[in-house]
């Protein structure tokens, strides 16, 4: 009976120890199947978050960056009309003087008046104003005027012929009033040298 007893006991410690191995066994599978996987994506879900608040921020830059180029461009086109159409303005105003001007004969002083209206004009985009003053400088001021008085004009308005046409062409970009500046070119450099009388 010792034996039984003893196969037993040695029966009952083999069954124990196999229960509780059993039992760790399922709690360590549950441990690696269950709770690794969760713990393994709670940290991938944090490096994924973070990596995307990371791209956020540099598409966010990137996109306030566009804004203020953007910006910065719109800006200086709203300057560069500003400044084009107060020197359409300025030119109004000088091309009522030359008319006044010319009405009392003072030829140099309304061409000089004129050829500052002109490049206002072009400036500005005005070209109903900008042909309408090469007309009349044409017609009323060039045959009125002699080579040595077409210097002083120039002088007046602080430039030389060649240097006041290479601006003209450079204001008139899309070459739209060409025509009109290479008539006023034409008809300048066929001004007659001698002096009227």
């Amino acid at each position: 009976m010792i034996e039984v007893n003893l196969l037993e006991q040695v029966e009952g410690f083999y069954s124990a120890a196999w229960d509780k191995l059993m039992i760790n066994g399922v709690l360590v599978f549950v441990a690696l199947a269950i709770v690794a996987p969760v713990v393994f994506y709670a940290v991938n879900f944090k490096m994924l978050a973070s990596r995307i608040k990371q791209r956020l921020e540099v598409v966010k830059m990137e996109l306030i960056a566009d804004i203020r180029r953007e910006n910065r461009d719109e800006l200086a086109q709203v300057k560069q009309d500003f400044y084009n159409k107060s020197k359409a303005l300025k030119s109004m105003s000088l091309h009522l003087e030359a008319n006044n001007l010319l009405k009392d004969n003072k030829i140099e002083q309304a061409a000089a008046n004129y050829l500052e209206a002109i490049r206002g004009y072009l400036h500005g985009k005005d070209f109903v104003n900008f042909r309408l003053l090469v007309n009349t400088m044409i017609d009323k001021c060039l045959p009125n005027l002699n080579k040595a008085q077409l210097i002083n004009v120039f002088r007046r308005i602080d430039t030389t012929e060649d240097d006041y046409f290479a601006e003209l062409k450079k204001i008139d970009r899309s070459e739209y009033a060409k025509p009109e500046i290479i008539e006023l070119r034409l008809q300048i450099e066929l001004v007659d040298p001698a002096p009227i009388e």
